[in-house]
């Protein structure tokens, strides 16, 4: 199917680009007072963009591009897909000597003189197109690009957003790479469903998510209600460490094909004022449209109870959080933030939240469940081996009890074997139990 994305795409966008070449040249005729067949651009007709389903059609047809929207977004992708489109005409109007705004790097001066030529009641209409509520620049099919040397809109340069230019010339979205710029990771497994034990009531909560997963887009709008209530759908996840957390929301994202992205709260949170919110803007800004799953990790970092601001640390710290929840509630997919402690979160924030799932240590039979689903069916147990009584003896989450399932298949390994003794699972839960300053 990605090469019948590149296929289409180029068919389409070499037609946009035919598109805007005829309409560069009519503009400069009509500007010069040179002869032509069209007394307005838009006279001339887009392309109807049939004959093919390409990646760019549906975003035309998806956002309902006016001809003027479709003018200005292919005008913006132009430089970076065809840069040598107008070099004939630009050597020809060169050659006659007559004066062209810059069309190697297109600006909003550009679009408007297209659309508009010396029209200003025109010109002033079309502003419309750049104002943060257009859909250009809502749906950020577009970029108005500024620094020290533009002044002011006019010279604002159109730029295509990084994910438009890779869907209309890869065919798919880039993921993005956990970095500085962008702190969250991508997370996947190769476990299903049936590998996650958990208790009846929590999976049943689970299933929940997975519905609005499924409905989410009907409810709000085919049945209406995106007019009532809130985008998105926000979850707490609490309980001790290694007991499916983090697998829940890896699995909801494998069950659904959505990519499900980490967040540690721990290292977004910065001790230096303004920083956090800056962390946080770079991981919504990059999740804008796209129907990620956000994971956000040890919630705890940061929604911590808040008390009576008495400096300027404890001000800054609660703008922190009242960020955090504007965007999450602005998130139009799947937010999950996960604590191990819910007692230290503030009340006003859980009030935020469709659910809140509780992941408990697992009891004596759900131990046992995953012990027995854990070895490996190339190894064989020691008959010393008596998973009842381990699970029975034995306090352990399920990540604990598969670093102990780690250890004692490593040693059989080593061993150059494939029977787990018993002495080796006794040293893993050892270690294990050292770890969370337990003896056994």
């Amino acid at each position: 199917m990605v090469d019948l994305n590149y296929k289409y795409n180029a068919r389409h966008l070499a037609e946009e680009l035919a598109w805007l070449k005829e309409v560069v040249k009519t503009r400069y005729m009509l500007y010069h007072g040179k002869k032509t067949s069209y007394r307005d651009v838009l006279e001339i007709p887009p392309p109807s963009l049939n004959g093919c389903n390409s990646l760019y059609s549906e975003v035309v047809r998806g956002c309902r591009l006016t001809a003027e929207e479709r003018l200005v977004l292919v005008l913006a992708l132009y430089p970076h897909i065809a840069p040598n489109l107008l070099d004939s005409f630009l050597k020809e109007i060169a050659a006659e000597k007559i004066d062209t705004p810059l069309l190697q790097t297109p600006t909003v001066d550009t679009a408007l003189f297209l659309l508009a030529g010396d029209n200003l009641e025109k010109r002033f209409y079309y502003y419309r197109l750049f104002e943060p509520d257009s859909i250009l620049i809502r749906e950020e099919l577009i970029t108005l690009e500024q620094d020290d040397t533009t002044k002011g809109l006019l010279e604002a340069r159109l730029v295509p957003s990084k994910d438009v230019l890779a869907l209309f010339t890869t065919g798919r979205l880039h993921p993005p790479r956990y970095s500085h710029e962008f702190p969250a990771q991508r997370i996947t497994t190769e476990l299903e469903w049936k590998d996650l034990v958990l208790p009846a009531r929590t999976r049943a909560q689970v299933e929940e998510i997975k519905i609005w997963l499924k409905h989410g887009r009907t409810l709000l709008y085919e049945w209406g209600l995106n007019k009532k209530i809130a985008p998105g759908y926000r979850c707490l996840f609490h309980g001790p460490p290694g007991t499916g957390k983090t697998l829940t929301a890896t699995l909801l994202g494998k069950d659904t094909g959505l990519d499900v992205y980490r967040i540690d709260l721990s290292l977004v949170v910065s001790k230096f004022i303004g920083e956090t919110e800056k962390n946080l803007k770079k991981i919504f800004d990059a999740a804008h449209n796209r129907d990620w799953i956000l994971f956000f990790d040890e919630a705890d970092a940061l929604f911590t109870k808040r008390t009576e601001v008495q400096t300027a640390h404890d001000r800054f710290s609660n703008q922190e959080v009242a960020y955090l929840l504007h965007r999450v509630e602005e998130h139009t997919g799947l937010v999950i933030l996960a604590t191990n402690r819910k007692s230290n979160l503030d009340e006003a924030f859980l009030r935020r939240f469709q659910c809140m799932i509780e992941f408990p240590m697992p009891t004596k039979q759900e131990r046992l469940r995953i012990w027995q689903k854990g070895f490996s069916e190339k190894s064989v147990l020691e008959k010393a081996v008596n998973l009842e009584e381990l699970a029975e003896r034995y306090e352990l989450t399920g990540a604990s009890i598969m670093n102990v399932v780690r250890y004692a298949s490593l040693m059989a390994l080593n061993e150059g074997s494939n029977v787990i003794r018993a002495s080796h699972i006794l040293k893993g839960i050892e270690k294990e139990y050292t770890k969370e300053g337990r003896t056994i």
